[in-house]
This record gives C-alpha cells, sequence and structure tokens, in this order.
C-alpha cells in the first residue's frame, strides 16, 4: 500500500520482498476467505486494538475501511459483507485480489525485486541517502525507506527472527514478540477431552477480565481456541455463558416445568439444546452437587457463568498474529522513525496488536498509507 501511494505521486519506487514472489501472506491469510476489513463502527473497532486510541484514529481516519473497500472495488474485485461484520473478497480468491493489485504497481512503474532479504540501513547525515544493505552482498541507496518486515508468526521456523535485532542495534525500543490470536491451554479432564475434542462449543459468551465475546468455540487437545478466545482470552480466570440467548429466569423455567421426574443432566439435555461438546462440558465438568439436586437457580446461574481457567497461551508457532515489535513512541506521527530522517515503518513489525476478522489487514493498509503519505511529504520537501 505504501508503494501504491508514493507510486501514484509521481516518485519512482521499487519493492523488496524477502520471498521469490509477492504477496505470499495474502494468500496464506486467504486460504479459507480472504476477509478484508470488518464492520464494526470506529469507536468499536479501536476498543480491540492495543497501542494508542490516538494512534488508531489517525491511521482509520487516513484510510478507512470502506476507502479500504472501494480500493478493492476500484480494482474490479467485488466485496461482500460476511458472518461476524467481516468483509470478504469476491469468490473469496485472494489469488484474484493480489494479481490484480499487482498489476496495477506494475502499471505505475513500481519495479518489484524479489529474493531480496534486508539485513540492515544506514544513514550517515540527513543530507546523505539511505543505503540498504542485502543478505546477498547487494546494497541500494534511496531518499526514503518504508518497512514493513511482518510479525514474528510469520516466521515460524526463523527462531529467532533475524531483523529485531537491527534495531536493538541501533537502541531502538523493541517489545518481544509474543503469540496473538491464538489458542490457550485448559485442564480439561481425560474424558471429556476424548469425548469433546475437535468438537465446537456453539454460539457461547467468554468472558475475560479483556471484555467479552459471543461466537464459536473449538475444543482441542490443549484446551480452546476459536474467535471469541482470540478476541478476550487471557491467561487467568475466565467464564463462558452456554446459553446467552436465555435469561436465567428462562433456564429455571425450563428445567422445572419437566413432566417426567428426570435427573438434572436429563432435564438439561432436553430442554436447553446445548451443542455436543457444551453438553459434555457440563456433564464432566459441573460438580456433582449441582447435578444432583433440584436448586434450578443455582444450576442456572452456572450455565450463564461457567468457569473455567485458561493456561498459557500456545506457542508462537502456532498463533495466526503476534503481539511486540518497534515501539510506536519511536515513531512521528507519519510513521517516520523519529531518529532516522525517511526512515518509515508499518505493518504487523510495529508494537500493536489486534483480533482476527479483518483487523489485521485494515490496520497493515491503514498504516501502509498513512506511511506513504508521510514518504511523498518528505520527499516533496527536499
Amino acid at each position: 500500500m505504501a508503494a501504491d501511494v508514493v507510486s501514484r505521486a509521481g516518485f519512482a519506487v521499487t519493492l523488496f520482498e524477502k520471498r521469490k514472489s509477492a504477496g505470499r501472506k495474502l494468500l496464506v491469510a486467504g486460504s479459507s476467505g480472504l476477509n478484508i476489513t470488518n464492520d464494526l463502527p470506529r469507536d468499536e473497532f479501536i476498543r480491540y486494538c492495543t497501542g494508542t486510541p490516538e494512534f488508531w484514529e489517525r491511521n482509520l481516519e487516513a484510510f478507512s475501511p470502506q476507502r479500504w473497500i472501494e480500493f478493492i472495488q476500484g480494482l474490479g474485485i467485488g466485496t461482500f459483507l460476511g458472518t461476524s461484520r467481516r468483509y470478504f473478497v469476491e469468490d473469496l480468491k485472494a489469488s484474484v485480489f493480489l494479481k490484480a493489485w499487482t498489476e496495477r504497481l506494475k502499471s505505475q512503474k513500481v519495479e518489484f525485486r524479489f529474493a531480496h532479504e534486508w539485513v540492515d540501513f544506514e544513514r550517515t547525515s540527513v543530507e546523505a541517502p539511505i543505503k540498504l544493505s542485502f543478505a546477498d552482498g547487494s546494497s541500494h541507496e534511496f531518499a526514503a525507506v518504508c518497512l514493513a518486515l511482518g510479525g514474528a508468526s510469520w516466521e515460524p521456523q526463523e527462531t529467532p527472527l533475524r531483523w529485531p535485532s537491527i534495531f536493538t542495534r541501533k537502541n531502538l525500543g523493541f517489545t518481544p514478540f509474543r503469540p496473538s490470536n491464538v489458542g490457550f491451554q485448559v485442564a480439561w479432564s481425560e474424558k471429556f477431552r476424548q469425548e469433546a475434542e475437535g468438537k465446537p462449543l456453539k454460539n457461547i459468551l467468554l468472558r475475560t477480565p479483556r471484555g467479552q465475546r459471543r461466537g464459536d468455540a473449538m475444543i482441542t487437545s490443549y484446551g480452546l481456541e476459536g474467535t471469541p478466545v482470540y478476541f478476550v482470552g487471557q491467561t487467568g480466570p475466565a467464564t463462558l455463558d452456554l446459553l446467552p440467548g436465555l435469561e436465567r429466569a428462562d433456564i429455571v423455567h425450563r428445567l422445572q416445568n419437566v413432566r417426567e421426574n428426570l435427573s438434572a443432566i436429563r432435564r438439561i439435555q432436553k430442554t436447553l439444546a446445548l451443542s455436543e461438546a457444551a453438553f459434555a462440558l457440563v456433564f464432566h465438568h459441573t460438580p456433582p452437587a449441582i447435578l444432583k439436586g433440584s436448586d434450578w437457580p443455582t444450576l442456572a446461574e452456572w450455565l450463564k457463568n461457567f468457569p473455567i481457567q485458561l493456561g498459557e497461551p500456545q506457542p508462537i508457532t502456532e498463533a495466526i498474529s503476534s503481539s511486540g515489535g518497534l515501539q510506536l513512541a519511536e515513531l512521528d506521527d507519519d510513521l517516520m522513525i523519529r531518529r532516522f530522517a525517511g526512515v518509515f515503518a508499518a505493518g504487523e513489525m510495529l508494537d500493536w496488536d489486534v483480533p482476527t476478522g479483518g483487523f489485521l489487514i485494515q490496520g497493515a493498509v491503514s498504516q501502509g498509507v498513512v506511511a506513504g503519505q508521510g514518504m511523498v511529504k518528505y520527499l516533496s520537501a527536499r
């Protein structure tokens, strides 16, 4: 996106890529349908983002979800609003979108150089060009540079990542990468795990100190994953509302108004339409005293606030994304590194974090616009 903005302003642009082709992460992210943004109102969108609200206000003001959708449609790619307020590209094909955008950049005279792993930058004075060095021993000089190096989850085989040390050597603030948008360990009983592994907890509400989120969560061999976990999961106590569509009084009414002389667990099975995994969770992880009695208000309260303990997150190699990176305090409002005039940085290499569901790509392209506009301003003033 930064290359798009700068090339449209009439400046010559070279785009260096570590891999042998462009946009590999777009293809990976879009393997099951590329969600491009989220339909949440801006204040609610920002509430799910780490980093200062001012940082996100600037980025989304510069390039809003609606402008991003219009940009994609301008490439001849249709979009549609799917479930959970996520927008997708038409036909769910990231490859078609990527090809259209790449062709646009080429038409704007952007030069692509693949298989170029960046290893350092140097600037001896404000007047001197910025020297970029690459792993093959080559170097190139430019008047302005935008670094967009991605997050740690993108390089699971590169441990530790090589590029963060470039910034720490230059005494720039860097927050170590941590896993994000990842499942958490839960100490399930063995019988429950055997019965429920790979099955979804349908339409539950997960509550943690980070907030609450409704949706489906998946029981795994190690614990729990899924959209609610990615949005509000954190190590520590949490609760599940297994019946967010019912009030406590409704649950009590259904449980006690059963004509047959059924046990509590059979009344739950008969009247509450829990998903298979949710019913197994109640069966295996509810204290016997609650299930053996007929205290329906207590049972209803348990089903509305089912306690679980989220343990450690899965390792970063299992994560969809990462948090951490180059600290935002090192950048000005144009995303230029304060101590290195003409060097800009954007995307998941910066210390911000958002959930899945269109937030990540929106954050990246909005920052690409801000950095690109900053580069144009910087270059025009020289």
